[in-house]
């Protein structure tokens, strides 16, 4: 790159580098602080994470069956990564800002969602990691469910490369309407990278079901047999 294209490149300012800066260092406490509290009470393991790139951009896919499950996969990660939660939850005092401020943005569930599409695609294309969960919501019984589109459909529209992971047990330890984790083991699994073509113009529905089936089954390799999908 010569200089002038060098000299075109934006500089971001004192006050937003800063804010970068300290921003950075609010996730990286929490993170320390989410990894202590799941090793303590969870005896929380990682598998596989030298499969994890070393940079973004990339989308983690993974399965949910828990609340904790995006606090799990956010202690698991090196990389900082951008969350999805539903929209609901930034209405809660103290729960809404603090979301906000560790890099979550909301989603409306049920409907096609532009502002959180373009938020992910933002994250994407600034070199970040988004983490998803395809199924869309959590899972009733531990088992992985049918995949909604969003993932795929984003994978497919950047072409950036998809990380599964499994969070194995986290419906036992912290199941649903439970305030705290019970003491159950819960591992995080790492699978191998799945690269995705960068296809553009109107995406076919048959493309989004075939991709978002290969997406599930990376993930389904990694689930022990009682949270792989039931068999038809």
């Amino acid at each position: 790159m010569n200089r002038n294209a060098v000299a075109s490149i934006p500089r971001a300012s004192p006050g937003h580098r800063v804010a970068g800066t300290l921003s950075g260092l609010w996730y990286l406490f929490w993170k320390l602080v989410m990894s202590a509290f799941f090793k303590v009470l969870t005896r929380f393991t990682i598998e596989g994470r030298e499969h994890e790139p070393e940079r973004g951009p990339f989308i983690v896919a993974g399965n949910h069956a828990s609340a904790a499950d995006p606090l799990i996969i956010g202690a698991a990660l090196r990389n900082r990564a951008a969350y999805m939660a539903k929209a609901e939850l930034f209405s809660v005092p103290v729960v809404g800002p603090w979301l906000r401020s560790i890099g979550t943005f909301p989603v409306r569930r049920g409907q096609p969602d532009r502002a959180a599409i373009r938020h992910s695609l933002e994250v994407l294309a600034s070199g970040g990691v988004l983490v998803m969960f395809p199924e869309g919501t959590r899972s009733p019984d531990g088992r992985l469910q049918d995949p909604e589109p969003g993932a795929a459909m984003l994978a497919l529209r950047t072409g950036v490369t998809v990380l599964p992971i499994a969070v194995v047990n986290s419906h036992r330890a912290m199941p649903k309407g439970s305030a705290l984790p019970r003491f159950q083991r819960v591992i995080v699994r790492f699978g191998r990278p799945l690269s995705v073509p960068k296809i553009e113009g109107k995406l076919d529905h048959q493309v989004l079901e075939e991709w978002g089936r290969r997406i599930m089954a990376e993930i389904a390799k990694l689930l022990p047999e009682d949270q792989k999908p039931k068999k038809p």
